[in-house]
């Protein structure tokens, strides 16, 4: 017969197997006669301290440069300590570190703008020990003087130390884990080793001790933690085990292991430096093939890729309600209240001129439903066009450029190359009447059509050929109906498949949400802008109709980056043709497309960018100009279905008719350039704002004998030509005065006075908080009835209890405590008083847990034997360190 495997169980309280049986503390290695394990916590602060301080200070030693050093070791001390303290399991001392955790953060978010500039300068000190160009940050860092980059560097490192910090805290504190301490603080080492930089040797030794000891403790902990076995310690599973029971007996074990592992780790530096000594080992050569690579990498790097970098993939993210934009968001409508510019650029397009705005298509959706875009959705038996297309080798989205091309066969079409860079990468963004077919890619680089609607990223650069339709408005008076005029039959299958189409879009792209605030507007246009009662659309050209719908946005709405959010339960036209009367271009497009079939026109959803043809500058090759799309030209915008013409875009948000209100002057029109100011002639100032709050610049008109205005600066040869300069414009003096004014004797210094005004502030908390924790327990024992006040007289006795560590944390019955309690005080040589706590643990009992009356004789004992316990068995053992940890921490006195 089998015999059945007896399960057990480990708890903290001990090892407790099947059959009930409890071992507790089953090897204590007489760890507990040397250590006590609440110094764990304090050795876990200070190996935290030890990574923080030694990765701040080889980061220092890699720049060379002057770093206010005493900044350095303050708030790696303040903010390993603060770390250390919230994990207390007294909740004053937590919530006073995380005070003083809340305080740092709001200093750290006022100096903000000195934290950048630090970054900067850090940067640029870097780059250039390492001889690396630094064009751009130069002039980030232009009229501000090298005096103040020491305070400014500084201030980085006040940030930079609380990040790294927070890291090792993580590693160190909260859990034990060595790759993830590793991954914190080995950058910093590499970022300096790549360049064969010697780090301070002390900061090296001090890494590599953090390393192995948290190494070492980490695999403890993933030996240990197996599954059912909590709290354990396994020397060896299969041969023999071993177990740390409980979290208190790991802890005394570490304080010894922590000890042998910073002395071996040390050890093992110094074999490793002597034989790297003795026999001249050297990195090898592979590595300068990377370093190479990285090189490259720099020297192209810029503050736009840096920005481009932290874009949203899909280009945009929601922060505090707030919309980023960097791109589309996919047809969602109302649910931020409003949307923000970072600067980045979206793209980078090359393209012949153009004539009139450049629309760049990319999101396209024609259902709407629940306040959003979605596209079209085409099942199998209403794709009766798509193989009729393929079968002319192009897709149905290149159904406008192939219409153009038939008709106007003596046309040539333009090539446009597209980079995406912080746009969505789920999109093809390209001109209307663009051949998609052929992107110049080929395999799995090559876009992707839907069905319908858009068309799908595979690669994010691209070249398409287009038609610029201003080519055809000087042939013809009106666009698109001219175009639909005659189209000749050239291609059977393709001629059918435009039909099939055609007969899909009226069928798809006619719905209408049914809306109150929508059937107003359409009669109001009627009435007050068409001037008639009754609609018939052959009585109407599309000009016209557009043109009346524009003229009604214009007249009744206003155009504005923050509208609010759509109150929830409301629909989103609803509730912005009815009650807002305000948002942006995806709340007009949303509006337009919707107006347009009711007037008879199949129209869609479309998110993209749109181009000024002022936007072109110089040209790169007297034929074709480089435009860097920024996150302004994101738009969202309707299309029009013209028969036998294709898709056209259709604009009804206020302000963009050929133009954008999100630009500056200077961005729109480029070739209006920025230019310092002159000691000699004072140029007029012009302020240039463009919609989400435009910057101010120094702006003049290109000189008339000069094909480009001349920017001059002057350089710091301090810098070595990557420092400072003169400031150009108005915008950056005010940042250099205002760190000049910030750097004074007292300047650096800053953020240790408000830590040290908020531990004041803390500890002026801590005192109340002890005032009125003492006037309760006067009152719970001196107020009350016989019952309360002697429950009150035994938990109060073993907090006093406690703060000599006569105390036992298992599930045992408070008869059983009384005991256990009695027990460690013979251990301690506390012999005269056990009775005394026995007393008053039983006659608690009786109050508690019995209907027996409490006499006032009773309850007068127990406050005597309270008092002995307080007064000449714990207080006159308690230490100075511990007295304060019993006076504010526990306020028992």
């Amino acid at each position: 017969m089998k015999k059945k495997r007896i399960k057990s169980k480990n708890k903290d309280i001990g090892f407790i197997s099947s059959n009930g049986i409890c071992i507790d503390g089953d090897i204590l290695m007489n760890c507990e006669r040397e250590h006590n394990s609440g110094s764990f916590l304090w050795f876990q602060i200070l190996l935290t301290f030890v990574a923080t301080i030694c990765t701040a200070f080889m980061a220092v030693s890699f720049l060379d440069m002057e770093i206010y050093k005493t900044t350095i070791i303050y708030y790696s001390a303040m903010l390993s300590l603060v770390f250390g303290l919230m994990k207390s399991s007294h909740k004053i001392i937590k919530f006073s570190a995380l005070g003083v955790m809340i305080l740092h953060v709001i200093y750290l978010v006022s100096r903000i703008t000195t934290i950048k500039y630090g970054l900067f300068v850090v940067i640029d000190r870097y780059l250039s020990r390492a001889n690396q160009p630094n064009s751009t940050l130069g002039v980030q860092l232009s009229g501000i003087s090298t005096i103040d980059y020491p305070y400014l560097a500084s201030n980085f490192f006040v940030f930079f130390i609380t990040l790294v910090c927070l890291g090792t805290a993580a590693a160190c504190l909260y859990r034990i884990d060595f790759p993830l301490l590793f991954i914190i603080t080995f950058p910093v080492f590499e970022l300096g080793m790549y360049w064969g930089w010697e780090p301070s040797m002390w900061t090296v030794i001090g890494l590599f001790v953090c390393w192995v000891t948290v190494l070492a403790l980490h695999i403890i902990n993933h030996t240990t933690n197996k599954a059912g076995r909590k709290n354990t310690f396994a020397v060896h599973e299969r041969k023999r085990t071993f177990y740390f029971t409980s979290e208190k007996q790991k802890a005394c074990f570490y304080n010894v292991f922590m000890k042998f592992t910073a002395i071996l780790s040390s050890l093992v530096l110094v074999v490793i430096m002597l034989f790297s000594a003795i026999t001249g080992f050297t990195r090898p050569e592979s590595f300068a093939k990377y370093r190479h690579d990285i090189s490259t990498a720099v020297s192209n790097f810029s503050l736009s890729d840096l920005r481009n970098a932290f874009s949203d993939y899909d280009g945009g993210f929601d922060l505090f309600g707030i919309k980023t934009v960097g791109g589309t968001n996919g047809g969602v409508l109302g649910k931020t209240a409003g949307i923000s510019f970072n600067g980045s650029t979206a793209l980078k397009v090359v393209t012949p001129k153009f004539s009139n705005t450049l629309y760049l298509r990319g999101y396209v959706a024609g259902v709407y439903n629940d306040n959003s875009w979605t596209p079209v959705d085409v099942n199998g038996n209403e794709d009766t066009f798509s193989d009729d297309f393929e079968q002319g080798k192009i897709w149905v989205q290149d159904l406008d450029y192939d219409l153009i091309q038939r008709k106007y066969a003596d046309l040539t079409p333009a090539q446009i190359s597209v980079s995406v860079l912080g746009a969505s990468k789920k999109f093809v963004y390209a001109p209307y009447a663009s051949l998609y077919s052929s992107d110049g890619n080929t395999d799995d680089k090559k876009m992707r059509p839907t069905t319908e609607s858009y068309v799908k990223l595979s690669s994010t650069k691209y070249s398409l050929y287009y038609f610029d339709p201003s080519l055809i408005e000087e042939r013809l008076e009106a666009l698109p109906e001219a175009i639909a005029t005659e189209v000749p039959a050239l291609s059977v299958n393709k001629d059918r498949g435009v039909d099939a189409y055609s007969e899909f879009v009226h069928q798809k792209y006619m719905d209408v949400s049914k809306s109150d605030e929508l059937d107003k507007a359409y009669k109001e246009i009627l009435n007050e802008y068409l001037g008639v009662d009754i609609y018939h659309k052959g009585d109407w050209t599309y000009e016209e109709i557009s043109t009346a719908i524009r003229n009604y946005f214009s007249d009744n709405f206003t155009y504005t980056l923050e509208p609010g959010v759509t109150p929830k339960g409301e629909d989103f036209i609803d509730y912005f043709l009815g009650t807002q009367k305000e948002g942006y271009c995806s709340y007009f497009a949303t509006a337009g497309a919707e107006l347009l079939r009711m007037f008879g026109y199949p129209s869609r959803y479309v998110e993209g960018y749109v181009v000024l043809n002022s936007q072109l500058d110089e040209p790169e090759d007297d034929s074709t100009y480089e435009v860097s799309v920024k996150d302004k030209c994101a738009h969202a915008w309707a299309e029009v279905f013209i028969d036998n013409a294709g898709w056209y875009p259709a604009e009804f948000t206020p302000g963009y008719d050929n133009d954008n209100p999100n630009l500056t002057q200077q961005e729109k029109d480029p070739k209006e350039v920025t230019t310092t100011k002159s000691t000699e002639s004072k140029p007029t100032t012009t302020t240039q704002n463009g919609g989400q709050g435009g910057t101010t610049s120094v702006v003049t008109k290109k000189p008339a004998n000069s094909s480009k205005a001349s920017t001059t600066k002057k350089t710091n040869s301090a810098s070595n030509g990557h420092g400072a300069g003169v400031m150009s414009g108005a915008g950056k003096t005010s940042v250099s005065s205002r760190i000049t004014e910030n750097n004074s004797d007292h300047g650096s210094f800053a953020g240790i006075f408000i830590t040290l005004g908020g531990l004041l502030l803390i500890g002026f908390g801590v005192v109340v908080h002890r005032d009125v924790k003492v006037k309760k327990m006067r009152s719970e024992l001196n107020n009350g009835d016989n019952r309360s006040r002697t429950v009150a007289v035994y938990r109060y006795m073993l907090k006093y209890l406690k703060l000599l560590g006569i105390t036992d944390s298992r599930n045992i019955t408070d008869l059983q405590l009384c005991d256990r309690l009695t027990e460690k005080c013979q251990e301690m040589q506390i012999n005269d008083f056990s009775h005394m706590i026995k007393y008053i643990g039983e006659l608690a009992v009786k109050a508690e847990m019995s209907n027996s009356v409490i006499s006032d004789g009773e309850l007068e004992t127990a406050l005597s034997y309270f008092e002995i316990v307080k007064d000449k068995i714990v207080l006159p053992k308690l230490s100075g360190a511990k007295l304060l940890n019993a006076k504010f921490v526990y306020c028992l006195y």
